[in-house]
């Protein structure tokens, strides 16, 4: 058993957590395996894909699927605390892969399909993932390859296992070794297989924490379940079964699952989602699913705004639009009412904490673009001040939600807090919203978020690899407005004949770096400011560079 399956949450924390409801003895297998005896027929998802339409899968046909897939791991050796790592685009087969490896035991590290050979290095390494599970290509990247040429230097890496053509890199065939086991369809065996521990961590996501160095995110069945089960039944007013939940998130991210796979299993209801969102596509899925409700970011949203407004479709059924993952702009408030009919309502989360708050029914119109919502259940908020008075300051929360640890930068396993209250410090500024709940004003330190690709640019690494440019001297990454976007702006000191942008640019690309890291803007200084401990001071340069 890894060192990452022995965290646990502390006994009488666990024991309250339970006494409140907001963790439970069962797990998201048993909410499958009800389902599957209520209505088997009845859709699990709605997957539209860009090579091959849209797949619609039971209950039934997809609790095969993930007792196959656990079968699989199960026979490569994958055992309790083991890491899998999977790279595959938002299909049904990435759910199932997450219900397999809680089946079997073991921790699913899903990755964002747009990481490319140095990211997915480093966190297979940081793991130390036993098997990994890519697609053989994706976006004119070839992730088999790439996987194949890091093999020797991922020592506890076992087994490489290939979505597509898998002989060429002499991979392993994901339906043969996995899925088909040879043709068989018969329901496996899954005796051997281990009961589920609900407390003990089950899913790792890397993401990037408030000084941009990417970080694991250890997380167990449980904490899962108290992030999902009170969003979910704030945004579930259809009856058991009905539900019919779409979204633009990734289900290799944290909101994805939550929103489209574990929320699903929760009211018995679909996930609708695409596996390369298309706008047009996507409202089409949800007319004729009969949507519910709905999940994307601003940017995804003001873009179904627009088709939705060349093409209207009929969406009666849809009662619930949430926005979230990033700052709402106020403009996108009433657009989303005057289109859909339906008031959006603000989500503020983070991998940590699964989901933090939502802005209430019971709110005024378009509260939120005023806030971002009051604390779910089983979630506790604070503002620190300096100066200890009600104001803007550091978003803290403790509560049933909060991840079990992290994987830090050198493969550290550390708890997700040393307070001895449990208070953890998000990272993010906030303010009271004058109705019990909170508005995120800002972020700490050096975080920016590329709105347009869905990811946290881990600053620190940007930092560190243009510093191997012999033309750089120095550099600070800082985020620059332009207009509802993020510029990524790199403040360099020169080391003799200055670079341009797209030279830096092509060294990251040659690197390996993913590219949606890479700044998009450039600025030049004689110097960058820094403090006593020699820490770059960042406010000075957004100071002087944001015009």
């Amino acid at each position: 058993m890894t060192t990452m399956a022995m965290l646990s949450t502390r006994a009488e924390q666990a024991r309250r957590y339970r006494d409140n409801g907001w963790w439970r003895d069962e797990t998201f297998l048993d909410d499958l395996a009800g389902w599957v005896r209520v209505h088997p027929d009845a859709p699990a998802f709605i997957n539209g894909r860009s090579r091959g339409g849209v797949e619609v899968l039971s209950y039934q046909e997809f609790d095969q699927h993930v007792r196959r897939l656990a079968r699989g791991l199960y026979d490569l050796g994958v055992r309790t605390g083991d890491v899998v790592a999977l790279q595959l685009p938002d299909w049904w087969e990435t759910a199932a892969l997450l219900l397999a490896c809680m089946r079997v035991g073991a921790i699913a590290q899903p990755m964002v399909p747009e990481l490319r050979a140095r990211e997915i290095e480093r966190t297979l390494f940081r793991t130390s993932a036993r098997v990994c599970i890519v697609v053989e290509d994706w976006a004119g990247f070839d992730h088999s390859q790439a996987l194949a040429e890091m093999a020797p230097r991922l020592p506890q890496l076992r087994h490489r296992v290939v979505y597509g053509d898998a002989a060429s890199t002499g991979a392993l065939d994901f339906h043969e070794c996995l899925l088909g086991k040879g043709g068989k369809t018969e329901t496996p065996d899954l005796s051997p297989l281990p009961v589920l521990d609900p407390d003990r961590p089950c899913l790792v996501l890397f993401t990037s924490g408030s000084t941009g160095e990417a970080k694991g995110v250890l997380h167990s069945c449980n904490t899962i379940y108290a992030g999902t089960s009170g969003f979910t039944a704030a945004t579930t007013a259809s009856v058991p079964g009905d539900d019919r939940a779409a979204g633009t998130l990734r289900m290799t991210h944290i909101a994805g699952p939550l929103w489209m796979l574990f929320g699903t299993l929760l009211s018995g209801g679909a996930g609708v989602f695409q596996d390369a969102f298309d706008p047009d596509q996507l409202l089409d899925l949800m007319e004729q699913a009969g949507a519910t409700r709905l999940l994307a970011t601003p940017p995804k949203m003001f873009q179904l705004i627009e088709a939705q407004r060349r093409r209207a479709r009929p969406l009666a059924s849809l009662h619930t639009i949430g926005a979230g993952a990033t700052t709402i702009p106020p403009e996108l408030v009433p657009a989303v009412q005057e289109t859909f009919g339906v008031p959006l309502r603000a989500v503020w989360g983070m991998t940590e904490v699964v989901v933090g708050t939502i802005v209430g029914a019971d709110d005024p119109p378009g509260w939120s673009a005023h806030s971002d919502g009051r604390a779910l259940p089983g979630l506790e908020l604070r503002i620190v001040t300096p100066d200890g008075d009600e104001g803007t300051g550091s978003l803290q929360v403790r509560g049933a939600a909060l991840c079990l640890g992290t994987v830090t930068g050198d493969g550290r396993i550390a708890p997700a807090t040393d307070s001895a209250d449990g208070w953890f410090d998000t990272g993010d500024l906030a303010r009271p919203d004058g109705r019990g709940g909170i508005r995120i004003v800002g972020r700490v330190a050096d975080r920016i978020y590329d709105k347009g690709a869905s990811v946290m640019i881990p600053v620190r690494d940007v930092e560190e690899e243009l510093l191997l440019n012999p033309a750089v001297k120095d550099v600070g990454i800082i985020a620059c407005p332009d207009g509802d976007l993020e510029d990524v702006c790199a403040v360099v000191v020169p080391a003799g004949e200055p670079p341009t942008l797209d030279d830096l640019r092509g060294f990251l690309r040659e690197r390996g770096m993913t590219e949606s890291y890479y700044p998009t803007r450039l600025e030049f200084a004689e110097a960058l400011p820094r403090d006593p401990l020699g820490k770059i001071r960042k406010y000075q340069l957004r100071e002087q560079f944001a015009g």
